[in-house]
């Protein structure tokens, strides 16, 4: 048998080769291949895709792209990289950068410990002068032009702006487009449907029950720019009237049906007709069915489905040519009656289509406002007016070279943009880079179909064919189920091209019991079952099946091996099961929980108002407002928040807990008046108190105290505009009646996953790699169009878009084929994730959903894929199943398994040996002294290096000077606080102020222009959220270098002070404790106290050196610099020193009206480009901080 399938399996492999040969599909080299015309590179999963762009991008820098010619270098700015995602670029922009540093390093050092870096060397034929264009990169990367897609059309509109009309003067951008067109939803229900009368209004309601129902449902046709082509046209008709009109049709059809519905059984049996559809059972069938209609009253526009099946079109469409179809008077009537009627259904979705994205632009208009999506739009209508050919050939000399990632998530209109720009025309190259095997994103926009166009219209076409991610027998296992079809994802323009394995990946291995497991396991269900009982089956193997792994791991009995001298001990951070959608997952996380495996669900894109905590929280608040209402107050007590069940309670006793209770609400409501909302909820949930006798710390507390606080943070926002505590409820219980999960903001927040299990979508694990990987559900996703609104497919020659809200059996047809092959690519994605092993969940599952079967007799991806004979027999399903079996795949059969338990063993936490952390001291800052009456030892445990700049090219000439270049040390940043000291703000700088300041300084004369610029650019920059402008301050509302003294009357407790800088205060809550504690007088100088728009702000300067550009300035990079310095101490007590200065000068002085912020000024990282926040961090540490430390110290 295996000598067999080995011959078929080559027969098959060659004919797929064959038909890569005609489609001329080469395999891409990204050193040696030209670049220089239009390229598309399918880059199937784990082949490099990121790689092979950086490659392209390093080759296009240096002027390597065409083999034979001279080349000339491109800038950063010239090299166009377009993704789909934020997250892409920023990824994207770090991994070329990073390379950029690492060959410029092996240009400078003539060699490099990575072999592709050697293979670029050996390219070079000038090091030297490849490395003088490296610096200039790398030096100038924060003008790169690695770009979304919506950024890019932007970045041109603005450039280009008055040249297309001014399209986006002063428009406003707008994220998505969701609340305008919910807005326009509510618009349309209450314009067209609140007036319809009684009987047809209850039809509506059993369509949609409310607008957020109606908009939810059109989505998927609100998507595309314009209104895709509709199956057929409707005039603006009335809803009342052609209700009634139906009404009309339905009653003479129902006459008609009666006078001579008795002899069409004879008249259809007596022809040619297909009797395999027709057969005297099913036409009697259809007809007991209609006739019930027919006896009853007509009422509303309900028409049978059945009733289509005697139709005479759909008669002769089931007659084959030249054959005697079955010719009725009535065939005919029914044929004219379905084309006259209007269904109210499919009226109101138009009308609704129409008239939401009509308001949704007269809306954007009327605020000034543009989507991401007009963007698009715009450039696109640009691209194709009478202007178009200098715009497109502006921007080819902008941008000569375009690279787009991910090309198979792209829509028609996006591939326009850049065909109009870049195909077949001279001196540019279009590079196309994606895999259409993982175009998964459909209800997003994207369109596979616009892949196919491009495959067919670019001039070359090329494959990556090496697997860099998976182990040998994970890369032969996936070969091996997809090769088991000629077309494996239906489309015979998606072809699947067999990955190789690398040979670093050859010794990979999954080992259990020392025995080394196949790539792929089949967990099968063999007796033919429900799905409901399917997934019990499969949750409970797989749940079971994991718990094994990690005891075994426990025991160190698991393990992956690299090769003899590389073997790890799996860990649960290790596994990662993939679903489908959220219910998928909360089955999974059950069983889970029945295990005692800790898992976390990735994808879990729910508004934090549809949580249960949302609805308690509103309870919570109503009973602090009136504690006094007894009921409401129980039913708290009593509910998830708090467990507290009065029930066992006598009557003396509960009559003293509530009013124990009562008094504390009180307390709580006080709280709420004083400091928000966010501090009371986390006094009542983060404090022991009368509700928590303990400490709460399991998993399920935390996320809903994570849930609660996350809802106070939203409530704190909304409070600004609202400030009425009665008003801000209202607006909850509205939130949680609407919930808006596209907004990032009202996503659940996920906690720490290291010590989880994970369970992600496929839509989320695309582009993820994990060392295992459980894939459950596979088999029960069947083929299933769930949008009753109508159907969207493409026509198959002209690939454009057809909606149809008839559902004609064509129609029908192309929308499975489609939904077929996007499952088909969800399985792809899903089992390329592993890099070790797979295992998969499977069985034979009774389909009760079998109206789709006569258009596709598969009911899921998988069996299309495994049971290639296109029946959909039990028996050939498993004989197909389990011809795959071979070295890299196993099916096991799923028996009853005992309920085992995991235990977690807690890791033991090294002691940190660095005491600095576990000290309590304060910096020596060269503007906070400390003096005590005991001695403060002062030598911090820091790396006096950590801020050393390492200059790659030791040869001074080659150094550009900027602020990242200005020299570095205690005594510079000496030099730049005394300059800023005496600067006056309002005034220019001068070179002879500069050259006064630096003379004798060890500082070279070459800098002072540089210095001017880089102060002055700091001076106008807009700095923190209040936009403060330096130069804007005048001499006599600034005062430098304020001095300040804080006597400690006691002797400072460091279990106090931690208690309370971790209570109140973030970055220090995530630090180490402090151990000293300390006595005397702390006296120090602030660098700036300024007063702005009437409040009064703190400035600290830092001169200290975080990386060679400005992107190592960004809050990450700074908070953790704050973080390792421990400046979490120095502001808390700046605030404190200026609090208490203010307190004592101004009348009436209170903290939330006259303090400001702290700003910390990172000045290197400070550049003058609009709207840019790098350098500056800022922080206003709460009151109640300032207000305990204050208690402390005094």
């Amino acid at each position: 048998m295996d000598f067999t399938y080995n011959v078929l399996y080559k027969i098959k492999y060659f004919y797929i080769i064959m038909i890569k040969k005609i489609i001329q599909i080469k395999e891409f080299n990204p050193f040696t291949d030209d670049l220089n015309q239009e390229y598309l590179i399918e880059a199937s999963a784990g082949t490099g895709k990121t790689f092979t762009i950086i490659i392209i991008y390093l080759r296009f820098l240096l002027g390597l792209y065409k083999k034979n010619r001279i080349n000339i270098p491109l800038s950063v700015e010239e090299i166009l990289v377009v993704t789909f995602t934020d997250v892409s670029t920023k990824d994207l922009c770090k991994r070329i950068k990073n390379s950029i540093i690492i060959l410029r390093t092996a240009c400078i050092k003539g060699n490099s410990p990575y072999s592709i870096i050697n293979k670029f060397l050996k390219k070079i034929k000038n090091l030297h002068e490849a490395n003088l264009i490296l610096l200039k990169a790398e030096l100038n990367f924060h003008n790169a032009t690695i770009l979304t897609i919506h950024s890019f059309c932007q970045k041109i509109l603005n450039l280009k702006n008055y040249e297309i009309n001014g399209f986006i003067d002063n428009k406003k951008l707008i994220n998505n487009e969701f609340y305008l067109q919910n807005n326009a939803s509510i618009n349309f229900w209450r314009k067209y449907l609140y007036p319809l009368p009684k009987n047809i209004a209850q039809i509506v309601l059993q369509y949609w029950k409310t607008p957020n129902d109606l908009i939810n449902k059109l989505l998927p046709f609100l998507l595309k720019d314009k209104l895709p082509k509709l199956k057929y046209y409707i005039n603006n008709i009335s809803l009342i009237k052609q209700f009634y009109k139906n009404i009309q049709y339905i009653k003479i059809l129902k006459k008609d049906w009666i006078t001579y519905s008795n002899d069409i059984i004879n008249v259809i049996i007596k022809s040619d007709i297909n009797k395999h559809i027709y057969n005297n059972r099913s036409i009697k069938l259809w007809i007991e069915y209609i006739n019930k209609w027919v006896s009853n009253n007509t009422e509303d526009n309900f028409i049978p489905e059945q009733l289509k099946r005697f139709s005479q079109n759909i008669l002769i469409s089931k007659t084959t040519n030249g054959k005697s179809f079955p010719k009725h008077i009535l065939f005919k009537k029914i044929e004219i009656f379905l084309n006259k009627i209007i269904n109210l259904k499919i009226l109101i979705i138009i009308k609704a289509i129409k008239y939401i994205k009509f308001l949704v632009q007269k809306n954007k208009e009327k605020n000034e406002q543009i989507s991401f999506n007009d963007l698009l739009s715009i450039l696109n209508k640009s691209l194709n007016d009478d202007t178009s050919k200098n715009l497109a050939q502006d921007i080819r000399k902008l941008y000569p070279v375009a690279l787009i990632d991910e090309f198979q998530d792209t829509d028609i209109q996006q591939y326009d943009i850049f065909k109009k720009i870049y195909i077949n025309q001279s001196n540019c190259t279009l590079i196309l880079i994606g895999d259409p095997k993982q175009a998964i994103y459909s209800f997003r926009g994207a369109d596979i179909f616009t892949y196919i166009k491009a495959s067919l219209e670019i001039k070359n076409r090329y494959t990556l064919k090496n697997n860099w991610r998976s182990s040998k027998t994970m890369v032969n296992s996936v070969n091996k189920i997809f090769s088991n079809r000629t077309y494996p994802f239906f489309f015979k323009n998606i072809l699947f091209n067999p990955a190789s394995y690398v040979k670093q990946k050859l010794n990979y291995n999954f080992i259990i019991n020392n025995i080394i497991q196949p790539g792929i396991t089949f967990w099968f269900l063999p007796k033919e079952t429900n799905l409901n009982l399917y997934k019990q089956k499969i949750s409970y193997q797989c749940a079971y099946e994991i718990c094994q792994w990690l005891i075994l791991g426990q025991q160190k009995k698991i393990f992956f091996r690299k090769n003899e001298n590389n073997i790890n001990i799996i860990n649960i951070s290790d596994i990662a099961v993939l679903v489908r959608n959220k219910y998928e997952a909360n089955i999974i996380q059950k069983e889970f929980i029945k295990f005692n495996i800790p898992s976390i669900y990735l994808s879990n894109s729910n508004s934090v108002f549809e949580t249960i905590e949302a609805k308690e929280l509103v309870l919570l608040l109503q009973s602090i407002l009136e504690p006094h209402k007894v009921k409401r107050l129980k039913n708290i007590l009593a509910s998830n928040l708090f467990n507290i069940n009065l029930s066992n309670f006598d009557y003396k006793k509960e009559k003293y807990f509530l009013e124990k209770i009562i008094n504390q609400f009180i307390k709580y409501k006080n709280l709420w008046d004083k400091y928000g909302i966010l501090l009371m909820l986390e006094n009542i949930f983060l404090k022991k108190n009368i509700l928590f006798k303990k400490n709460i710390i399991n998993s399920n507390h935390k996320k809903k105290i994570q849930n609660i606080l996350h809802i106070a943070e939203l409530i704190e926002i909304e409070f600004i505009k609202i400030k009425s505590k009665k008003q801000i409820i209202i607006w909850l219980l509205k939130q949680i009646t609407f919930p808006n999960n596209r907004s990032v903001d009202q996503q659940i927040r996920l906690e720490n996953n290291s010590n989880q299990i994970k369970i992600i979508t496929i839509h989320k694990a695309k582009g993820l790699q994990f060392p295992l990987v459980w894939i459950p559900f596979i088999a029960s996703n069947f083929l299933d169009l769930i949008n009753d609104e109508g159907i969207i497919y493409h026509d198959r020659k002209t690939l454009k878009t057809i909606v149809d809200f008839k559902k004609d059996d064509d129609s029908i047809k192309h929308a499975l084929e489609e939904l077929l092959s996007e499952n088909l690519r969800l399985l792809y994605v899903s089992l390329t994730r592993s890099i070790f092993h797979c295992s998969i969940g499977i069985g034979n599952i009774k389909n009760n959903k079998k109206k789709y079967q006569k258009y596709l007799p598969y009911q899921s991806a998988i069996e299309f894929l495994i049971n290639n004979k296109n029946n959909l027999n039990p028996k050939n399903f498993e004989n197909s199943l389990y011809s795959l079996i071979n070295s890299d795949i196993q099916i096991k059969i799923i028996t009853k398994k005992k309920l085992i338990q995991y235990n977690p063993i807690c890791p033991i936490k090294e002691k940190n040996t660095n005491t600095y952390y576990n000290e309590l001291k304060i910096h020596k800052y060269n503007t906070l002294l400390i003096t005590s009456y005991s001695i403060i030892k002062n030598n911090l445990n820091i790396n006096n290096n950590i801020y050393k700049y390492k200059i790659l090219n030791p040869k001074k000439k080659y150094i550009k000077k900027t602020p990242h270049t200005f020299p570095v040390g205690k005594k510079t940043g000496i030099i730049l606080h005394n300059i800023f000291e005496k600067l006056n703000f309002t005034k220019r700088i001068s070179y002879s102020f500069i050259k006064k300041e630096l003379y004798n300084k060890e500082i070279n004369s070459s800098w002072y222009n540089i210095l001017i610029k880089w102060l002055t650019n700091i001076l106008h920059h807009p700095l923190g959220k209040d936009n403060i402008i330096l130069s804007k301050i005048k001499n006599e509302n600034k005062k430098t270098e304020l001095e300040f003294y804080l006597t400690i009357k006691n002797e400072l407790c460091s279990i106090e002070l931690n208690k309370i800088i971790c209570q109140y205060d973030n970055i220090s809550k995530k630090l180490p404790i402090l151990n000293n504690n300390i006595q005397g007088i702390l006296k120090g100088f602030i660098d700036l106290v300024f007063l702005w728009n009437k409040k009064y702000y703190l400035i600290d300067y830092k001169s200290n050196w975080l990386g060679n550009d400005y992107s190592k300035y960004t809050k990450k990079y700074i908070e953790k610099n704050i973080r390792l310095n421990r400046y979490d101490l120095q502001y808390q007590i700046y605030t404190l020193a200026l609090h208490k200065y203010l307190c004592s000068r101004i009348k009436n002085y209170n903290y939330k009206e006259h303090f400001g912020s702290v700003l910390y000024l990172y000045i290197r990282g400070i550049n003058n480009f609009k709207n840019n926040s790098n350098g500056v961090w800022e922080i206003k540490p709460s009151y109640k901080l300032i207000e305990k430390l204050d208690q402390l110290i005094s």
